[in-house]
């Protein structure tokens, strides 16, 4: 079944490419952005005004930091097309708005206004938190153990003060206790090229992973006790010349207490056994965004490089660990409706000759995993992953309003289905992993067949029916973008 699903995918990559390649691909557009239809513009022309409707709460010059114009600039016709699309997408990508809409209105002497017209997001969200400990859905269902259940509150404002500032405080009880709070701006400067914020969380758990062993991870839970505390602080500046570029550097302060039992259970949990570790930590990330719909892209590029520092030399136990991480995706809309993407993401350990165990990780966390081993963890101090997905629009996308709503904000619902085959290797180098782990230093795949839904405020729903190497075939449901 592996190898038969393997071949159709390579085949149908064929066709779809070669069948496309003399096809005229009609601009498509991404859900919930509504790019205006307009009168195709003629002429050149100078930009007189740039007026803004619809921006009840955000600030004029947050709009306008996006606009690949600015008032007073010469516009050939052949070039208005791209500028108008690029810069409705950069606003949309903000995640500030529902809807954007961009037009020009002539004026005398070869002007024209410019007009941006937006539909804001509800921008507050008090969210009750229901959290179950685990990597993904799909491990949790598993086992469906709701014991390690937790409750909570998570408020969030995305726009604070109009200016794209992010608040967020978080309260959670139950099986894990968490209390944080963090802060960002994005524009600082005038020119808008500068943000800093900070963070700092405090997190109680009854329950970790302490080992990895058959591939999956192995808990160790104390009833009377929290077996691990940990306080994470850090500060940030990023730096964003233009529209696409970021660069972010971050200063971590990270305090772990340690239970005597889990040191005890895995000497190499930690990189000391005197229960505690506390270190400073430099992360530095750069990032390329060239992507349509950064929650679901279908055209577009993305690339990114980031270098984590785990200690400074000071307070740390001896701690001394570096890692690159890059990620590069590319999307292609093939036709009206047929689209390809293609992922890879690479990490590399260096520093310290065996990694203490709460820092070695590789795949099954977070977006880095190979797809039909949802149920396994991969741990190891480097890594590869390949993914690549063909998706067809099943129901291109679409928008339905509901009258009896009279918020803009959610009257108007877009949604779109996307039938998908995808293919998934990785490798993972491991040099101290434990015998009974199969998955490292070793090539491993996943093939299947997925439907996605994606709707408004960046809402994406995976249902995917896949198999592995080792013959195994699952159900799995999730809740990003495959690429």
């Amino acid at each position: 079944m592996f190898k038969t699903s393997l071949y159709i995918f390579f085949l149908l990559t064929f066709f779809i490419v070669n069948s496309t390649t003399q096809a005229q691909v009609k601009d498509t557009t991404f859900v919930g952005a509504q790019i205006s239809e307009e009168e195709t513009v003629y002429h050149d022309f100078v930009v007189g005004k740039i007026l803004f409707e619809g921006n009840h709460k955000t600030k004029d010059r947050i709009l306008l930091r996006e606009l690949l114009f600015v008032q007073g600039d010469s516009i050939m016709a052949k070039d208005w097309t791209n500028l108008r699309k690029q810069s409705a997408e950069n606003l949309f990508n903000t995640t500030l708005f529902n809807r954007v809409g961009i037009s020009a209105i002539a004026r005398e002497n070869g002007l024209m206004d410019i007009v941006v017209k937006v539909i804001e997001r509800w921008y507050i969200w008090p969210v009750p938190v229901f959290e179950v400990d685990e990597r993904n859905f799909n491990a949790w269902w598993e086992t469906r153990d709701l014991s390690r259940a937790s409750v909570g509150l998570f408020l969030t404002h995305n726009n604070f003060r109009g200016r794209r500032e992010e608040v967020k405080i978080l309260l959670m009880g139950g099986y894990n206790q968490k209390i944080g709070f963090s802060y960002s701006a994005p524009y600082v400067n005038k020119k808008g090229t500068i943000g800093l914020g900070f963070q700092t969380i405090y997190t109680l758990r009854h329950e970790v992973n302490y080992k990895t062993v058959f591939d999956k991870q192995v808990y160790l839970k104390l009833d009377d006790q929290a077996i691990q505390r940990d306080l994470l602080s850090s500060v940030h500046i990023s730096y964003r010349p233009n529209y696409f570029f970021t660069a972010i550097a971050q200063l971590r302060y990270r305090q772990f207490e340690f239970a005597d039992s889990l040191i005890i259970s895995n000497p190499d949990y930690a990189p000391s056994t005197d229960g505690d570790l506390q270190y400073m930590g430099v992360n530095m990330k750069f990032k390329y965004d060239r992507r349509d719909y950064k929650s679901y892209p279908l055209a577009g590029y993305y690339a990114d490089l980031e270098v984590r520092k785990y200690g400074l030399g000071f307070f740390d136990n001896g701690l001394d660990i570096w890692n690159f991480h890059t990620t590069l995706r590319r999307y292609w809309t093939l036709s009206q409706r047929w689209y390809y993407a293609i992922g890879l993401i690479g990490k590399k350990s260096a520093g310290s000759q065996m990694q203490p165990y709460v820092f070695n990780r590789a795949l099954g966390y977070g977006r880095d995993y190979v797809r039909a081993y949802q149920y396994y963890v991969i741990e190891g101090n480097d890594f590869a992953l390949l993914k690549m997905n063909i998706k067809f629009a099943i129901v291109p996308p679409r928008k339905v309003k509901m009258n009896f709503v009279k918020t803009e904000k959610f009257n108007t619902i877009p949604y779109a289905f996307y039938l998908n085959l995808f293919f998934d290797a990785g490798y993972v180098n491991a040099p101290y992993s434990d015998s009974s782990n199969k998955l490292p230093n070793r090539y491993i795949y996943g093939s299947g067949i997925g439907l996605d839904f994606v709707t408004y405020y960046d809402a994406v729903a995976r249902f995917e029916v896949g198999v592995n190497h080792k013959g195994e075939s699952g159900f799995f449901l999730s809740f990003i973008a495959p690429i």
